[in-house]
């Protein structure tokens, strides 16, 4: 056998080595990405209902938070009213009120002055 057939033989060798190498590299990256694909198919199986579910959420969890809006809307303009009132309320019963106190206390006044004059009547002044 001559060298050249040594390095030939050699080759080839080397040549199968690499190849079987490089089918076994394949064989794993293929199977890696079935793998891969099956758990991507898993996670879509499972993601796809939970972020319907989690659409279905915003959207009420929108509704209600609209429901409160328009709940803080009535509530303000009832304090509003409720404000206005009180001012009308107070207006219109502050000076009847004062009135009606300064007449008791002014009827208060005479009542005790003429008891006090019937006193030094009746005492003999």
């Amino acid at each position: 056998m001559s060298v050249v057939d040594l390095v030939a033989l050699l080759c080839a060798v080397l040549a199968l080595a690499a190849t079987v190498v490089l089918t076994l590299a394949t064989e794993r990256a293929l199977r890696a990405a079935r793998d891969l694909e099956a758990t991507r198919a898993a996670f879509a199986e499972a993601a796809e209902p939970a972020l319907e579910e989690l659409r279905h959420a915003v959207v009420r969890a929108s509704h209600q938070v609209d429901r409160i809006d328009d709940l803080l809307d009535v509530a303000s303009a009832i304090g509003g009213r409720v404000d206005a009132a009180t001012e009308v309320t107070y207006r219109a019963l502050t000076s009847p009120v004062i009135k009606t106190v300064a007449l008791a206390s002014g009827t208060r006044r005479v009542a005790r002055r003429l008891r006090g004059a019937e006193n030094l009547d009746r005492t003999g002044s």
